[in-house]
C-alpha cells in the first residue's frame, strides 16, 4: 500500500473516531465528556482502528479522498458512511 493511501486511512479513522466521540459526548458537561471519551478510547479504539484500516485498505485513493471530504463536512463516522458496504 502507497504511502499516501496509508495515511488518507489514518486521517479519515482519527476524523471518524473524533466525529463519533463528538455524537457519543453531546449535551455532556465537560467532565462527563471526558470520562465517556476516555473510557471509549480504552475500551473501543485499538479494534476500531484495525476494523476499519482492513475495510479501507480495499478502497482505492480517490475513494478514500471521497470518505474523508464527506468525514469533514458532515460529522459523520465511518459506520455512518461505510453502511452496507
Amino acid at each position: 500500500m502507497s504511502q499516501v493511501k496509508e495515511d488518507l486511512i489514518c486521517e479519515i479513522i482519527r476524523l471518524s473516531q473524533t466525529n463519533l466521540l463528538d455524537k457519543k459526548c453531546a449535551n455532556q458537561n465537560r467532565e462527563t465528556q471526558e470520562q465517556i471519551a476516555v473510557e471509549w478510547v480504552r475500551k473501543n479504539a485499538a479494534d476500531y482502528r484495525s476494523d476499519f484500516q482492513s475495510r479501507l485498505s480495499a478502497f482505492p485513493a480517490s475513494k478514500l479522498g471521497e470518505i474523508l471530504k464527506t468525514l469533514s463536512n458532515s460529522g459523520k463516522d465511518l459506520n455512518d458512511i461505510l453502511e452496507g458496504v
